[in-house]
């Protein structure tokens, strides 16, 4: 039996990234493009327009130390095409999910081919963002398969999609998770709110609650931080011109978070700076 001082400490992070809408996540992102790290994001959210202005722009700090760090970021853009009718909106097809699921299998988009992310290396950093669309491409996709998109469910079967759903998701975090994807992983989330019983907490309930990744459903959403060795906390405190954005290590009130090496880190870290900062730190 091999001696626990014999282990070789992983040199990948496997990130789930959570923190309140407005919070810093996708721009925090600037600062692995700027350390060298070469970013493959695949944006759900279609919300990149802040990192493109901070990889980009010549006053921004990450072009002053590496210019050409807009070079190390690659991206597939990921939605859903849209129909209504009679006053409701839908998804016409179910394509973020396949399309998705494809990418990580073999990356082509146009001329750029970049392989299965088995094959990438600790250089590389997988980008999700961001779960909470994730978890309705899912959504979808079962509608899709069951001829279901864009029809009206009972409760019955609405709660029997969103665990068909629930289980697509638990795969593809698995997969993440499996030592055989030797690139780090970045998922970003925002934050719901589970009381104790795995409810959604009541007006004026006094219950406890914790707050995790948002997905569909409360049953989840509990489970999802198993799936990643470090949990870190996007935060912005104060108002105006005095707002401080930080990421946060170590539980924050409701919300809990980990880390690979505890020891290893500082309590927060600025968010201008903070995700290299934080993989710098982990591989001392």
């Amino acid at each position: 039996m091999p001696s626990i001082t014999q282990h070789q400490s992983s040199q990948t992070t496997k990130l789930l990234f959570v923190g309140d809408s407005g919070s810093g996540k996708t721009g925090a992102l600037a600062s692995l493009a700027a350390a060298g790290y070469k970013l493959r994001i695949l944006d759900l959210d279609n919300g990149l327009d802040i990192l493109k202005n901070y990889v980009t722009d010549a006053n921004s700090i990450y072009c002053k130390q590496t210019p050409d760090c807009a070079q190390n970021i690659d991206y597939v853009t990921l939605t859903e095409p849209m129909k209504s009718a009679g006053g409701r909106i839908w998804a016409k097809q179910a394509t973020v999910w396949p399309r998705l699921v494809k990418l990580l299998a073999d990356w082509v988009d146009g001329e750029t081919k970049l392989g299965g992310i088995t094959t990438w290396d600790t250089n590389s950093v997988l980008v999700i963002d961001s779960l909470s669309n994730l978890a309705t491409g899912a959504l979808n996709f079962h509608l899709s398969m069951n001829g279901a998109l864009g029809a009206t469910r009972t409760q019955n079967e609405a709660r029997r999609d969103i665990g068909a759903a629930q289980n697509l998701l638990r795969d593809l975090l698995a997969m993440l998770y499996d030592e055989s994807v030797k690139c780090n992983v970045i998922v970003t989330s925002h934050i719901t709110l589970v009381t104790d019983s795995g409810t959604a907490p009541l007006p004026g309930e006094s219950a406890p609650v914790t707050g995790y990744p948002s997905a569909i459903g409360r049953a989840l959403s509990p489970h999802i931080p198993r799936y990643f060795n470090t949990v870190l906390f996007a935060k912005s405190e104060g108002t105006g011109g005095g707002t401080k954005h930080k990421i946060y290590t170590k539980n924050q009130g409701v919300v809990n978070v980990k880390s690979s090496a505890p020891l290893k880190v500082a309590l927060t870290y600025p968010l201008e700076t903070g995700l290299a900062d934080y993989f710098k730190a982990v591989r001392s």
